[in-house]
């Protein structure tokens, strides 16, 4: 058999709305040990783990966020007994936005579970969880697993994690209902213990209003700078029409905005979402507004973000840092 048509014989076999197949689903399907082995050879699939397999040409298609998805899946459907999902697997679990945490699965219990032997595999995080910060998730997919709370999830992960990182989860928690008393509680009840300061740092400078991981991140260079506050998503009439910027200081007429895709590109077609943000910043320089715009590669270099903020504020006739 070509590989050719090997590809064509494990799409036209695998299992439906599957994207990660155990060994047995696979051989259920006719594609026993002979056929697996023979397409690892030949990259028609990809081992995610042992029992685990995508399809390859559907593997390389994926960003790498989305191929961590995968990975915590493949941990999912092969895993052994009932673990608590925690830290920045509960976080893609809950539907949390992720940024620059790492391909590991990450789970907590009192002892070790079974299914978890490969150390490049699994981060097992051992300790006790109260029965409140455990509750159990349903996925699309159908399965329903154990999760740290989303409480629980963002302090594990401001303890554990890097600060920004951890910000872009707190945040996007907070707008999907975790509640900050619940998290303040947590950490006040964890004196001494690993990463407790930090985690009171993350908590501090939470805001569910930043609404993407790069608002969030312009936001935390933002408050680093010798500036005062800006106003996070406020609503601005200019001609009759209501905008709402990222950031907005009034007295300077400044905005600066991330351009993030999911914020134009939504609700509309690419083209149509374009037009109508360049007349939006039309109206409003019209109006004598100044505009920092923003994009990912721009994050890279704060020093550059603040330079270009603060030269804004300069060009306001109202420079307020050295």
């Amino acid at each position: 058999m070509g590989q050719q048509e090997e590809k064509e014989r494990f799409a036209r076999a695998w299992p439906a709305d599957t994207p990660v197949a155990t060994t047995g689903q696979l051989a259920e399907a006719g594609l026993g040990d002979r056929a697996m082995a023979s397409a690892l050879k030949h990259g028609t699939v990809y081992r995610l783990r042992k029992g685990a397999y995508v399809q390859a040409g559907h593997w390389h298609t994926l960003k790498p966020w989305d191929q961590d998805k995968l990975r915590l899946l493949a941990h999912l459907v092969t895993v052994r007994g009932d673990p608590a999902y925690s830290h920045f697997s509960a976080a893609r679990l809950h539907g949390l936005t992720i940024w620059h945490c790492g391909p590991q699965v990450h789970l907590t219990a009192a002892s070790s579970v079974s299914g978890t032997s490969n150390p490049k595999d699994v981060v097992f995080h051992r300790g006790n969880v109260a029965n409140g910060d455990i509750q159990p998730l349903r996925l699309r997919s159908g399965h329903v697993v154990q999760v740290t709370t989303l409480e629980r999830t963002v302090v594990d992960c401001a303890r554990a994690g890097g600060f920004a990182e951890a910000v872009v989860i707190g945040d996007h928690a907070l707008r999907k209902g975790a509640r900050s008393e619940v998290m303040w509680a947590m950490v006040n009840a964890m004196p001494g213990r690993r990463g407790v300061r930090k985690a009171r740092r993350v908590l501090r400078v939470l805001d569910g209003r930043s609404e993407s991981p790069g608002e969030s991140r312009t936001r935390l260079i933002i408050a680093d700078m010798d500036l005062p506050q800006p106003e996070l998503q406020v609503e601005l009439t200019v001609g009759g029409r209501v905008y709402r910027p990222d950031f907005l200081w009034e007295e300077q007429k400044l905005i600066v905005e991330f351009d993030g895709d999911y914020k134009y590109f939504a609700y509309k077609p690419t083209r149509e979402a374009v037009l109508d943000e360049r007349k939006r910043e039309r109206r409003l320089m019209e109006d004598g507004w100044r505009f920092v715009r923003l994009e990912w590669r721009d994050l890279a270099n704060p020093g550059d973000v603040k330079r270009r903020i603060q030269a804004a504020f300069d060009a306001a006739g109202l420079p307020l840092a050295a």
